[in-house]
């Protein structure tokens, strides 16, 4: 009958000229698609086109805007659809083209997807394009997608794509839930964005996915086998490929659980995690991650690494093996276990190391634990580091401990009411430090220099940081040479950091010169050394400015230069220094008498401005004598490059200076 009708129509139409035939809907929508407010036209004339008006096309999480849909309805029909755009966070696609051909009469029938593509934040457009042939049973046979092609300026990445539905029992009763396997493959592929936060090179590998319905969700599991390429992501790098990635969990709107996930990373170790996502809020509901006897060396270079490459732990070499776990839920850690065993850290700049470090570090957002962690030996510069143990105890975001005791040669430093607490997602801490005697001879041989005498000693009442800022509260003094050295007003600006930056004061009393001369091989002089350092800045560890006075102190003692102390005092004022004594009687004498002995500078940037005890004309007094036979020693050069002075320095000591005296 409804043929008959329709026959009646054609015909009807015919009979009064009608040329074509159109019909409307509010929406016409199946499990696959959605067409809202659709208008078709038949072509009366070929009677085999259709064309379709619509408002929008949906397909599935993808939405047409104002599709144009071609549709052949011979006995090998076509359908085509175009559109300006289509709307698929977070990506924008204009132009899509969709084009389904059964005409092939040997061949399968073809499905073709071709469009212009980017990300919202990116201003390059790109090619996408795949095409795929269709089974004969579209709702159970595989779907294969043999030439997948992304590329744009910066990327170019082949794929293939094999999709097959699939049917699977559910329960005892036999009953059958749809699904599907997906299996993408990428070979030689590369890509890099904007920023330069993400790129690869050479990469190959494949991701198969399986789903199928149950409970009103999807179960679903995965493996990532990443074969071999380069992968950058800010700011981690991973190469060689050989990673294996396997995943499986369940989905249920809004919630995507993963039950387990396993990586397998070549050198490192595997790790094993658990999370539940909300996909509407795009947070984590519960995240737990955990790694057993996994390479230190392996974790330190894949992850802890990029996160601090400028600081002060960016550049280590270690080894040993580690335990950790971390639990979160939403933003929120819960938990955090990390075990070291038996693990060596070394500086490749030669700052520090430890040897034999084992360490446990628990932390619970629910209650307080207790840390402990210790080393054999270490270093920092060259100066050794004993036996070393502490124990802590963490609650929330706090840590304090009474003391910590570290061992150096043949002293220890002690530290007491350790406090520290992470506070606006910066760390502030604050202790107090003594120092037991440590022998300066010990401390300078350890570091290459002249053997001195005396000890090192002192104590410091607060030292503290905040803002990556370190000061010390109150003065440390050292005793060194008989006398005192004494420093205060320490503050060290982002001391862990790549470019730290450091500001004190220095003073030095009752330093016996005699100690002093005899430790350098620099000449005799008999007295007693006095100075000041003020608003010394290092840079980098280097001096970039101060204001030094170095002289000798008044007082009832004796006051004597050898005749090679006034030699090297002349080669250390430079270039335009003269002792104010013939030569030729000079030689004669093994020593003089002094009234003052100073040097001074003031330094801006890399430019030293000298003086002496007083000034001359043109000129200042490095060494005033006093008594028969005496010397002067002057300097005519007031400015001079703070390198060429530590050069001067080096030489003399080194015993190397070759001096003409006028």
């Amino acid at each position: 009958m409804r043929i008959w009708c329709l026959s009646l129509m054609l015909w009807s139409a015919q009979a009064c000229a009608i040329s074509q035939i159109s019909l409307s809907a509010d929406s016409i929508s199946s499990d696959l698609f959605r067409l809202d407010k659709p208008n078709a036209v038949l072509d009366l004339s070929s009677k085999q086109q259709v064309k379709i008006n619509a408002q929008r096309l949906t397909l599935g999480d993808a939405t047409l805007d104002k599709p144009n849909i071609s549709l052949d309805i011979s006995q090998r029909p076509t359908l085509l659809i175009t559109s300006d755009q289509l709307q698929m966070e977070p990506y924008q696609v204009r132009h899509p083209r969709i084009f389904l051909d059964y005409r092939q009469k040997v061949l399968q029938p073809t499905l073709s997807l071709d469009a212009e593509v980017k990300a919202l934040h990116d201003a390059v457009w790109g090619k996408f394009h795949l095409h795929c042939l269709v089974p004969a049973q579209a709702a159970t046979q595989t779907w294969r997608c043999e030439d997948g092609l992304y590329q744009d300026i910066r990327s170019h990445i082949p794929f293939e794509l094999l999709v097959t539905p699939t049917w699977k029992s559910v329960g005892k009763s036999g009953e059958m839930a749809r699904g599907v396997d997906l299996e993408l493959s990428v070979n030689q592929a590369k890509f890099s964005d904007a920023e330069g936060l993400h790129a690869a090179d050479k990469l190959t590998g494949k991701v198969s996915l399986s789903a199928h319905e149950q409970a009103g969700g999807w179960r679903w599991q995965g493996i990532f086998d990443w074969q071999q390429g380069e992968l950058f992501w800010q700011p981690f790098y991973f190469a060689d490929g050989n990673k294996r990635f396997e995943i499986k969990g369940f989905y249920r709107q809004p919630y995507l659980d993963v039950e387990q996930a396993t990586l397998n990373l070549p050198g490192v170790g595997t790790l094993h995690s658990q999370s539940r996502v909300n996909l509407v809020s795009k947070e984590f509901d519960l995240l737990k991650v955990d790694a057993s006897d996994v390479d230190f060396n392996g974790v330190y270079q894949a992850f802890i690494q990029p996160l601090i490459p400028d600081s002060a732990f960016g550049h280590l070499k270690v080894s040993g093996k580690a335990d950790w776990s971390f639990e979160a839920k939403g933003l929120q850690p819960l938990k955090f276990h990390l075990n070291i065993t038996d693990a060596s850290l070394e500086d490749q700049l030669g700052k520090f190391g430890f040897s034999h470090f084992n360490a446990s570090i628990p932390w619970d957002y629910e209650q307080p634990t207790q840390i402990a962690m210790g080393y054999q030996s270490g270093h920092v510069l060259k100066v050794p580091l004993g036996p070393t143990s502490w124990w802590a105890e963490v609650n929330r975001y706090s840590i304090t401990s009474p003391s910590l005791k570290l061992p150096i040669l043949d002293g220890a430093l002690e530290f007491q009411d350790i406090s520290a607490a992470w506070i606006n997602q910066s760390m502030v801490w604050h202790v107090r430090m003594d120092m037991q005697p440590i022998s300066m001879s010990q401390f300078s041989q350890s570091l290459d220099w002249p053997t001195m005498r005396g000890q090192i000693t002192g104590s410091v009442p607060l030292i503290t940081y905040a803002n990556h800022e370190l000061r010390m509260t109150g003065d440390m003094q050292f005793k060194l040479f008989n006398g005192m050295v004494g420093m205060s007003d320490l503050d060290i600006d982002d001391p862990l950091g790549a470019v730290p930056k450091l500001h004190a004061n220095f003073t030095m009393r009752d330093i016996d010169l005699g100690e002093i001369t005899r430790t350098f091989n620099f000449g005799s002089i008999t007295g007693k050394l006095e100075g000041d350092i003020r608003h010394l800045r290092l840079q980098n560890w280097k001096p970039v400015y101060m204001d030094a006075v170095i002289q000798t102190a008044d007082g009832p003692f004796e006051k004597k230069i050898s005749q090679r102390a006034v030699e090297n005092i002349t080669a250390l004022g430079g270039e335009g220094t003269a002792a104010a004594l013939q030569r030729t009687f000079l030689r004669f004498f093994k020593e003089f008498g002094y009234e003052k002995i100073g040097l001074r500078c003031e330094l801006r940037g890399d430019i030293c401005k000298m003086g002496g005890v007083e000034a001359i004309p043109d000129g200042f007094v490095i060494v005033k004598g006093k008594g028969a036979p005496s010397v002067n020693v002057n300097g005519y050069t007031r400015y001079v490059s703070w390198k060429d002075v530590l050069a001067r320095m080096q030489r003399v000591t080194d015993s190397n200076s070759k001096i003409i005296i006028d």
